[in-house]
């Protein structure tokens, strides 16, 4: 349910903080930050796919993928060597309610088809879901975001 992700950033760890701080802002959920740690308290629900919040500009998806997973938490640590080693945990529950709708949904609809061609389905859309919700956008793409974000460069807080 849980993944963690290692990322290492050449940042101060302060500033590591403030920057994957300003992401979550700016992708709609709502956290803590206490010292060089951040936990997410509420990540944005999305019902209907015409909600602003589902989408981003940070990826080349084009998707939020906070809306996709239960929380985030997040720890940054100063090392000897200047690095800050920067610790993210994943929930992924929604990630995984998704899949497991859409597994449903599959299965209803393999009710009225043949057993061979239902099978089929039930198990392209279980491994499709898997592997696009759960482990891309509940995984990957958080993981690419929070490190795209500590890159050297501009970066742009919330709300400018």
């Amino acid at each position: 349910m849980h993944k963690t992700y290692e990322l290492v950033s050449q940042l101060p760890a302060q500033q590591t903080s403030e920057r994957i701080a300003g992401l979550l802002s700016k992708e709609g959920v709502k956290y803590r930050a206490s010292d060089l740690s951040i936990a997410s308290t509420q990540t944005p629900i999305i019902l209907l796919s015409i909600q602003p919040k589902l989408y981003s500009h940070s990826n080349w998806v084009g998707l939020n993928p906070f809306t996709f997973v239960s929380g985030v938490d997040v720890r940054c640590d100063q090392g000897n060597s200047g690095l800050t080693r920067v610790t993210v945990r994943v929930n992924r529950l929604r990630a995984f309610l998704w899949t497991a709708f859409w597994v449903a949904c599959s299965l209803l609809a393999a009710t009225g088809m043949p057993e061979p061609e239902g099978a089929i389905l039930v198990v392209g859309v279980a491994v499709a879901a898997w592997f696009g919700v759960v482990s891309f956008l509940g995984g990957y793409l958080i993981k690419k975001e929070i490190n795209d974000s500590l890159k050297d460069g501009v970066y742009e807080p919330a709300g400018s």
